[in-house]
């Protein structure tokens, strides 16, 4: 059926595919526009839903295509049993993973339908046509079949690597972010004219803390109860750290407390987690240099030293 297939015509293939992709990076790379512009887009889009959402209007059109509806398709048959405990567990994982899209689970879902047939198929096109290896029909089978399980599991690795990544993001901005709203709560501002200027300033040095503390200030605009505007929180970001901001912040309003000395206080122990975590780091060190050493080190010192002595023991020898 293939025999025809060429090896040449398929580098030729490849290497036109290759010459695209490089092209297409240097267009995007020379056409580079500041993400900024797209994010204040998105938190006003955002509010918009929200807006509607609390006053029972109509907010912005969701775009139709065939994907789309092949998407809900797939996804309402697959969580048909299960579809409230699945959907909001998944809704909430594509969430701590920067995608909040209304139809992200049915295009999760619809791409672990879709992937291991398109990884079986790539893989049985590599064995059979590209590597053309002599293997027993079963082995090829086991071999697709692998492919096939990895295009399963593809999606939610992507997914998890995102969240992981996010999560460091954050973690690593949280102090920034939190100095900063003290000094704004200090000059007097209310709670939601700190977040909203915390919210301008980190958004170009910090995405996913522009993002998170965006959604929160949306949310503590129009949804009915603040509380949940915090537990919303506390469930995109699933960090212990942002937990204890919103327990600060929900103490804070219901005693009277003042929220710039609570904070104070919370952006010190931040801080000092990070030390301790990078003196753990430091301490755990020499116990990780050592395999290395062992390894690549020590034979080298080994040579240095006892090479010449050696050398100069089979000269000795040759000469009696």
């Amino acid at each position: 059926m293939f025999e025809h297939i060429s090896i040449e015509l398929i580098v030729t293939i490849m290497a036109g595919a290759a010459a695209l992709a490089m092209a297409y990076t240097l267009w995007r790379g020379l056409l580079y526009k500041d993400p900024y512009e797209a994010r204040l887009k998105a938190m006003a889009e955002r509010r918009e839903v929200y807006k509607a959402a609390a006053l029972g209007v109509g907010g912005p059109q969701p775009v139709k295509g065939l994907l789309r509806n092949l998407a809900k398709k797939v996804g309402a048959k697959k969580s048909k049993e299960k579809k409230k405990e699945g959907a909001v567990s998944l809704r909430t994982f594509l969430a701590r993973a920067g995608i909040r899209h209304k139809d992200a689970p049915e295009y999760f879902m619809l791409a672990q339908v879709a992937f291991p047939f398109i990884f079986g198929a790539l893989t049985a096109v590599y064995i059979l046509l590209l590597a053309k290896l002599s293997l027993s029909p079963m082995m090829a089978l086991l071999i697709c079949a692998g492919g096939a399980g990895f295009g399963y599991f593809a999606p939610r690795l992507w997914v998890q690597n995102r969240v992981t990544k996010r999560k460091k993001a954050m973690r690593k901005a949280l102090p920034d972010a939190l100095d900063l709203l003290v000094v704004c709560a200090e000059a007097g501002l209310a709670l939601n004219a700190a977040l909203d200027r915390v919210v301008r300033e980190m958004t170009r040095s910090s995405a996913e803390i522009g993002d998170e503390l965006g959604l929160l200030l949306i949310e503590l605009n129009f949804l009915d109860e603040r509380r949940k505007a915090f537990a919303n929180l506390c469930d995109r970001t699933d960090l212990e750290e942002f937990r204890s901001i919103a327990n600060t912040l929900q103490q804070a309003e219901k005693y009277g407390t003042p929220l710039a000395q609570a904070l104070r206080v919370l952006g010190a122990d931040f801080r000092q987690e990070r030390l301790t975590k990078a003196e753990e780091k430091a301490a755990r060190l020499p116990a990780i240099l050592t395999v290395p050493m062992i390894i690549f080190i020590l034979p080298t010192l080994f040579i240095v030293i006892i090479g010449p002595a050696i050398l100069k023991t089979l000269d000795s020898l040759k000469n009696m």
